[in-house]
C-alpha cells in the first residue's frame, strides 16, 4: 500500500522542466518521484559538506574512473608490485607502464580532445593519487608535472615517469626535463 506523501511546488527552469519530464518518462518514473530523488540525493550531499560543484565534479570523476577501468587499491601494495616486477624485470615494468601512459593519452585525445582540456580533471586525481602534492599544468603548448609522494621507492616515480612521459609523446609533447628522486616526480614537456 503506498502513502501519498505531502506535496508542494517549486519552481523551475523552463528548459529544466522540460529535461526532468522526458528524463522522467525514458525511465519509468513520474516527474515527482525523479525529482524527489534527486533532490534528496543531492541535499543529503550538501547537509555533508558538498557543493553543487563538487557534487557534479565527483560524478565526472567517478564517469572517467569506470571508463579506465581503474581498480582501487592501497598505495603500499601498488608500490610493492612495482617494486616486485621491477626487480624480475626493469625494462617490462617501464613498458608496462609506458603502455597504460598511451592508454591515457588515447582517452585524452578521445573524450577531451586535448591535454589541455583534460588539466581540469587533475584537481580529481590529487584527491585520489597516493602523493602529498600533486600539481599538473597544461596551457599555451607547455606541460608541468609537479608530485611529492609518489610512491614510496624509486621504483614507483621511475615507472610513473615512464607512464607521464609515454601519454605526453603519444599527445605530441617533447619532453624538455624529467627529475625523479625517491618520492619525487617533475616533468616539464612543450608540444612539438
Amino acid at each position: 500500500m503506498s502513502v501519498k506523501k505531502d506535496r508542494i511546488n517549486i519552481a523551475v527552469a523552463r528548459e529544466v522542466a522540460e529535461d526532468l519530464a522526458k528524463t522522467a518518462e525514458s525511465m519509468g518514473y513520474t516527474q515527482f518521484a525523479l525529482a524527489n530523488q534527486i533532490l534528496s540525493i543531492g541535499l543529503a550531499l550538501m547537509k555533508e559538506g558538498f557543493s553543487v560543484q563538487q557534487i557534479r565534479d565527483i560524478a565526472t570523476f567517478y564517469k572517467v574512473m569506470t571508463e579506465l577501468e581503474t581498480v582501487p587499491i592501497p598505495g603500499r601494495l601498488l608500490d610493492r608490485m612495482v617494486v616486485e616486477m621491477f626487480k624480475m624485470n626493469k625494462e617490462t615494468a617501464l613498458a608496462v607502464w609506458c603502455e597504460a601512459g598511451k592508454m591515457i593519452a588515447g582517452y585524452i585525445k578521445a573524450v577531451f580532445g586535448s591535454l589541455e582540456n583534460a588539466a581540469y580533471f587533475a584537481r580529481y586525481l590529487a584527491n585520489v593519487v597516493p602523493a602529498r602534492r600533486f600539481e599538473i599544468k597544461a596551457e599555451g603548448g607547455e606541460f608541468t608535472i609537479d608530485t611529492i609522494g609518489v610512491g614510496y621507492g624509486i621504483e614507483s616515480v621511475e615507472v610513473t615517469a615512464s607512464a607521464v612521459r609515454c601519454m605526453l609523446e603519444d599527445l605530441g609533447y617533447e619532453i624538455v626535463d624529467i627529475v625523479t628522486a625517491p618520492g619525487i616526480l617533475r616533468v616539464r614537456a612543450r608540444r612539438r
